[in-house]
């Protein structure tokens, strides 16, 4: 799947390349390369790619270290502990985002802007404007107003700032949930991978992200946290995501088309050693959470059968097989890939109620975070007789600190495998997570120590942009890795 999609991408950014010798004679047209990819051949490209190589792509996999829900058992440096360097940024950066991504996006809204088929210019406004905040999130300020000009365009662009970026971002949103309820030109079919062409749901997941953007920026300069809360609630008050329109992207179990987690994390065709951390498996077991059992799998045999054994970012002791993997409610090969889950909306206005509320408990809060955690339980299929004691153990307290860890901690978990942790994280300061690599049980030293004494606070800029447009990187940023980490994006002022 991965490699057809790609192709089919390729399509697209060459589609004017080929043209016929003789406009009289047709013997020199390739019926398989035509030269104009109509909107619903665009469309596929768009949202595979985008789902494999960037939701379930390297972004996830390394942020998912640094917020603990996974280790990586291999040994030296490497991602686990904090070794990201301007080489292994480049690929989320160029080429699967701006080169892919984002540049296909571009064409496919001018394209069905020309052609008035305004739902596909919607999904194309949606995707990119939520490619383009993984990418801000991540690195910072980036190329966006002066990128996308065309091969004779700029080839340097110049840099915006991450808030007129948010800015952006919200406009974009908004001009896609317009015209996702115009109800004017070609409704998408079997080629919207995500939702078949049901554009009340592409309004719903545009409400959700504006809603979760205006919370990023809760703590960022200039920006009044109740304000944002404020903002957050009136996007979801239009009407969010329910839980039967959560996006998710379907694989299947055939060579080239599984899972992106089983491919990485089970299959063994990069590796099969990022597993659930020591840290996060047990906290679930300490807490007796019953998502464990669908968040983690037991150890299959050996002296750990039946278990829930998490490791840690030191190479883990032989056999591997005495330690968990991701559940297979992740990670079959078959299993869907889920782009947002559900649970993300209530925690939000759980969060919004508390910020607004001036971080103070009441009702609304109460009740927006029980609601929360019911719908992480219900994406499982847990009853609730089986999750009663849990939410009366995690009662939300009164004390605002308190309240607030709980609240992020709850969404950190309903979250399992998401980006979106890693942006709270550092958002917020909840929850508080562990700095230093684990020991495995028995072990009296570790074997190597983060590069890092601080969980990273961004990726540093691909090395591609130091090579070629390194101008236009803000002036001052440092060009090793290691301090590029230590530097915190602009709304990160927690």
């Amino acid at each position: 799947m991965k490699i057809k999609y790609i192709i089919i991408s390729a399509l697209v950014l060459s589609f004017s390349a080929i043209q016929s010798c003789n406009d009289r004679l047709d013997i020199n047209i390739d019926p398989n390369a035509p030269s104009e990819v109509p909107e619903n051949l665009i469309l596929p490209a768009i949202l595979s790619n985008f789902s494999y190589e960037v939701i379930g792509g390297g972004a996830v996999r390394t942020t998912s270290l640094w917020s603990k829900h996974l280790a990586r058992a291999v040994p030296g440096n490497h991602e686990g502990l904090y070794t990201l360097t301007s080489n292994d940024a480049n690929n989320l950066w160029r080429s699967f985002s701006y080169i892919d991504v984002l540049q296909n996006c571009k064409v496919l809204i001018e394209k069905a802007t020309e052609n008035e088929n305004y739902n596909y210019s919607a999904i194309a406004k949606i995707i990119f404007a939520w490619n383009m905040s993984i990418i801000t999130d991540l690195y910072g300020d980036a190329p966006l107003s002066d990128a996308f000009k065309g091969v004779d365009g700029v080839i340097k662009p110049t840099y915006d700032s991450q808030e007129d970026i948010f800015k952006q971002i919200q406009q974009m949103l908004d001009e896609a949930i317009d015209e996702a309820g115009r109800g004017t030109g070609i409704v998408p079919g079997n080629d919207d991978f995500v939702y078949g062409g049901k554009m009340e749901n592409w309004q719903g997941l545009a409400r959700t992200l504006k809603a979760r953007f205006h919370l990023r920026l809760s703590n960022a300069p200039g920006y009044d946290a109740a304000t944002q809360a404020d903002l957050a609630l009136q996007a979801l008050d239009a009407g969010a995501i329910t839980a039967s329109s959560a996006p998710s992207y379907a694989y299947v179990n055939a060579a080239g088309s599984e899972n992106p987690w089983y491919q990485f994390a089970i299959d063994g065709k990069w590796d099969d050693r990022d597993r659930p951390s020591l840290y996060y498996t047990n906290m679930l077991l300490d807490s007796d959470d019953p998502r464990i059992a669908y968040q983690v799998s037991q150890v299959e045999s050996g002296d750990n059968e039946g278990k829930y054994v998490g490791i840690t970012n030191n190479p883990m002791p032989s056999p591997g097989t005495n330690f968990s993997q991701i559940n297979s409610f992740y990670s079959a090969a078959d299993a869907p890939l889920y782009w947002l889950v559900y649970a993300e909306v209530p925690f939000i206005r759980a969060e919004a109620e508390f910020l607004k509320a001036g971080k103070s408990v009441n009702q609304s809060v109460i009740d927006a975070y029980v609601a929360g955690i019911t719908a992480s339980m219900e994406l499982y299929g847990i009853e609730s007789g089986d999750y009663a004691a849990y939410l009366s153990d995690n009662a939300l307290s009164n004390n605002p600190t308190t309240a607030y860890n709980q609240i992020m901690t709850q969404k950190y978990i309903a979250n399992y495998l998401q980006i979106e942790p890693y942006n709270d994280f550092r958002r917020t300061g909840f929850p508080e997570l562990p700095i230093n690599n684990e020991m495995y049980p028995g072990s009296t030293t570790l074997e190597t120590e983060p590069v890092l004494d601080i969980i990273p606070l961004r990726f540093p800029y691909p090395s591609s942009e130091w090579q070629y447009n390194e101008d236009n990187i803000p002036a001052g940023f440092p060009a090793g890795y290691l301090q590029a980490m230590r530097q915190p994006v602009w709304w990160d002022a927690n």
